[in-house]
């Protein structure tokens, strides 16, 4: 299982780098979706104009994400696919991925709001300890060992796993499979793939893309560098800035990649043919 893991992410990685020209027009699409998330976060509801715009902007950056979304799955599902037919194919994409999508986005509203309750209920809340513990505490009660909260443990850890792992990669296999084969063999076909989805080698695959388009990009982004002079702070920023720019969308697309490439199987070629 390892070597047939690590070989899809090794052909993923060389696909990718050939494949530069869709690359670069998802990179143009991805830097589109962060500007209307970060103008919408800026803009202030003070005019008319600007609740236009607001409202514009939470319409398009739904809109940006699952273009970019069936982008990348057109990347990932054909070899050197031609710019314009992956930009046809993509449009076209579009409003299956939102459609096989609303059930998941369903599922982790009512997974979020179960947890909410269940914090409510059990109490499991992240205690604010420092401002708590009195001054006149000795140092010997302040270098006790803290209890666990195996509650707030518990519930972190169910949160983590099904918004990280199971609901990202149940929509990857879903999107694949809709973008092969079309809405109704992915609806038809729900439970197969996701029961393909959570096999031992698609979480490998899973595990090692999110290490470089999530964990390293996140600290790099939050490891402050400070210097003696403005422009290099500026230069340093900018860098950093542009590495998780980098790292996000070519580990996104790549272990979308290697998922698409581990499940071309027989089972899978049987199933096209009927």
């Amino acid at each position: 299982m390892l070597k047939q893991t690590f070989q899809s992410i090794t052909a993923a990685v060389r696909n990718v780098f050939h494949n530069w020209r869709s690359i670069l027009v998802a990179a143009i699409v991805y830097a589109a979706l962060l500007a209307a998330l970060y103008t919408f976060v800026v803009v202030r509801e003070a005019s008319m104009l600007q609740v236009v715009l607001t409202f514009a902007l939470a319409l398009a950056a739904p809109l940006l994400f699952f273009w970019l979304q069936s982008m990348i799955v057109g990347i990932a599902d054909q070899d050197r696919l031609p710019v314009g037919s992956l930009l046809k194919r993509s449009l076209g994409n579009l409003w299956k991925l939102i459609v096989v999508t609303i059930p998941l986005i369903a599922l982790a509203v009512l997974i979020a709001y179960l947890l909410m309750k269940a914090q409510t209920r059990w109490g499991a809340t992240l205690p604010n300890e420092a401002a708590d513990i009195p001054r006149r505490a000795t140092a010997a009660a302040r270098d006790a060992a803290r209890p666990v909260d195996w509650k707030n443990a518990g519930l972190s850890t169910v949160r983590y796993l099904l918004f990280g792992l199971v609901l990202p990669l149940a929509a990857i296999h879903i999107w694949l499979v809709t973008a092969r084969d079309g809405l109704g063999a992915a609806i038809k076909r729900a439970g197969r793939t996701f029961s393909r989805a959570f096999s031992p080698q698609s979480v490998l695959i899973y595990v090692v893309g999110f290490i470089v388009f999530g964990v390293i990009p996140y600290f790099i982004l939050f490891k402050s560098t400070t210097s003696s002079r403005a422009w290099l702070d500026v230069s340093l920023l900018a860098t950093r800035l542009a590495l998780v720019f980098a790292l996000t969308l070519l580990g996104w697309v790549i272990t979308i990649k290697a998922l698409s490439l581990s499940t071309e199987t027989p089972e899978l070629a049987t199933d096209k043919a009927a």
